[in-house]
C-alpha cells in the first residue's frame, strides 16, 4: 500500500505493521501510537536532510556558493524523498491538533538545528562581502520559508515538475530578488 497516495492519517496501525512486515504488537514495541510513529518519521527525515545539507554545502568553494549548494541540495533531497514529502504535506494538518506539545519539544530541536545551519551558511557568505549586510538568522527563516512553500505546494500542483526542477528559479529569487536592475 502506498501511504503517499492513500494518506497516512487514514491508515491503521495494523495496515502500517502489515506493510512494514511486522506484527502490530511489534510495531507498538517501537512506537506508542500512530502519532509517535509519524513524529519519529519526521524527526528521522529531518535529521537526514540536515546531514545531507552539511555534506553537500561543504563542497562549496568561493563566496556565494554555499547558498547555491544549499538550495540545490535541499531541492535534490526533496526529489529523492518524494513519497515521504507527499505524506508530510498531506498529513501535517491532520496531526496538528494532536501533537502541539509533542511537536514543540521533539521537532523544534531539529528545526532549530536546521535554521542554525542555514544561518551559519548565510553568515559565511555575508562575511565574504558578496551580499548585503542582513541578519543571518532572519535571512535563514526567509530562505526556509521560500523552499518550504514550494515543497508544500508541489504535491498538489497540476504540473508534473519535480522540486529539483525549481532550483534555478528559487536560487534566482533568493539571491537576486524580484526587482528589475536599474
Amino acid at each position: 500500500k502506498d501511504f503517499s497516495a492513500t494518506g497516512f492519517h487514514k491508515a491503521t496501525m495494523e495496515e502500517i505493521a502489515r506493510e512494514a512486515e511486522f506484527s502490530e504488537g511489534t510495531l507498538y514495541n517501537f512506537f506508542k501510537s500512530k502519532i509517535d510513529l509519524y513524529l519519529s518519521l519526521i524527526e528521522e527525515k529531518s535529521q537526514e536532510l540536515l546531514d545531507y545539507l552539511h555534506k553537500q554545502v561543504s563542497k562549496a568553494v568561493g563566496a556565494g556558493e554555499k547558498i547555491r549548494w544549499l538550495i540545490k541540495a535541499q531541492m535534490a533531497f526533496f526529489d529523492k524523498n518524494t513519497n515521504f514529502f507527499k505524506i508530510f504535506v498531506r498529513e501535517r494538518n491532520n496531526f496538528e491538533w494532536a501533537t502541539q506539545k509533542d511537536r514543540a519539544s521533539r521537532l523544534s530541536k531539529v528545526y532549530k538545528a536546521y535554521i542554525d545551519f542555514v544561518a551559519r551558511t548565510i553568515k559565511d557568505d555575508l562575511n565574504h562581502g558578496e551580499f548585503r549586510n542582513l541578519n543571518p538568522r532572519e535571512t535563514a527563516y526567509a530562505l526556509a520559508g521560500l523552499l518550504n512553500s514550494f515543497v508544500c505546494r508541489w504535491p498538489r500542483s497540476s504540473k508534473r515538475e519535480q522540486p529539483f526542477d525549481q532550483t534555478p528559479f528559487l536560487t534566482e529569487i533568493f539571491l537576486k530578488g524580484v526587482q528589475k536592475s536599474r
